[in-house]
């Protein structure tokens, strides 16, 4: 009898080995092809973007599925395309204009600037900067290797336009085929729930959609309200510095206060050879108050719209949810906090219902 127990035991650690190796291997695999999957994901946000203009084609136009997702992904990359070819100018003008930069005059220029900036907060009798060098700031950081970075800025290019090749067929496949994910994630569950899963997954994908096009919509009006700020105030390349700080807005609570430094950063350097210290300092305050009304419309405008209207959650549910994954994930964890709690709130109301009873009777 001993040795039968024996065999058992041992067959369950092996059995258990090779189960560990096959977790470990899948793990290995996905990061292996991780490009791929990010490619998915984009192409699935993109397909939920475009489902409405999508069904918008295919009923006021009466056309088929194929024709109707080209329809609308070509739109969607027109959209793309008019923003790639105003973009790509300027971040060309940047990096030349970086790469041609004297380091050391900018050193000078920037400690003189935050010599009148402390001399101004003195008038005011703000003494927060006092203890601030500039100089040290730049000691831990080599400002040298910044024409090196930029050079590769066409490298990287090359990549992005592989990276919207390869989300552009996939999100065609799954605009064509609205079952695609769902048919793929069905054969993985019980024939019996497959129904209820249908209503869920169906439901999820118009709360994702109506989130996501928000989203979108929400990016757009900051980033008119900022380009219109910017340019009224004369800063150059306006439309590049806007759509960067804007983009920030993705990254909840946190995302403003890095879109401010970097309106004010990007906006001062592509001013330091046009405007004295004074001058820079009044279009730093400028900007910031600029900067400011636009982040309270889209606290108390924006976000309440976006965040309780689309996804159908209250505010501090909404609140509590990004603070809870950015302690357990960072910043990715406050990107996909709303669209994740989304899901996972529709399933456990629909399953929950089924034992609810037997939880009361308990």
């Amino acid at each position: 009898m001993q040795p039968i127990n024996s065999n058992i035991i041992a067959k369950g650690i092996v059995k258990a080995i090779f189960s560990l190796l096959a977790v470990l291997l899948l793990l290995w695999f996905l990061y292996k092809i991780k490009i791929v999957i990010i490619y998915i994901l984009i192409a699935l946000v993109v397909s939920l973007i475009g489902r409405p203009v999508k069904k918008f084609f295919s009923s006021k136009f009466k056309l088929n599925d194929t024709p109707a997702s080209a329809l609308t992904l070509l739109l969607i990359l027109s959209i793309f395309g008019i923003l790639f070819a105003v973009l790509v100018p300027m971040i060309v003008q940047q990096a030349q204009n970086l790469s041609a930069l004297d380091i050391d005059n900018f050193q000078q220029k920037m400690n003189l600037l935050l010599e009148n900036i402390k001399t101004y907060l003195h008038q005011k009798n703000i003494g927060i900067l006092d203890d601030f060098t500039f100089h040290n700031v730049l000691a831990q950081i080599n400002l040298k290797i910044l024409p090196g970075l930029f050079n590769s800025i066409f490298e990287i290019l090359g990549n992005i336009i592989v990276g919207i090749f390869a989300v552009s067929f996939i999100s065609f496949f799954m605009l064509k085929d609205n079952q695609l994910t769902a048919n793929f994630l069905f054969r993985l569950i019980p024939d019996d729930d497959q129904e209820r899963f249908k209503a869920v997954f169906s439901k999820i994908k118009d709360l994702l959609s109506r989130y996501f096009i928000g989203i979108s919509i929400q990016i757009t009006i900051i980033f008119v309200l900022y380009t219109i700020l910017l340019t009224f105030l004369g800063v150059e390349n306006a439309v590049f510095i806007a759509l960067i700080s804007a983009l920030m807005n993705l990254v909840p609570y946190i995302g403003p206060v890095v879109g401010w430094i970097i309106i004010i950063s990007l906006s001062m350097t592509s001013q330091l050879n046009v405007l004295d210290s004074t001058a820079l300092i009044h279009l730093a305050r400028n900007i910031t108050i600029g900067y400011i009304i636009v982040q309270i419309w889209d606290a108390f405008v924006d976000v309440p719209l976006i965040y309780s209207k689309s996804v159908k959650a209250h505010p501090l549910e909404i609140f509590l949810v990004i603070m809870i994954a950015g302690a357990l994930s960072g910043v990715l964890g406050m990107i996909i906090a709303v669209p994740t709690y989304t899901m996972l709130r529709l399933f456990f109301k629909e399953f929950y219902e089924e034992y609810k009873s037997q939880f009361t009777i308990w």
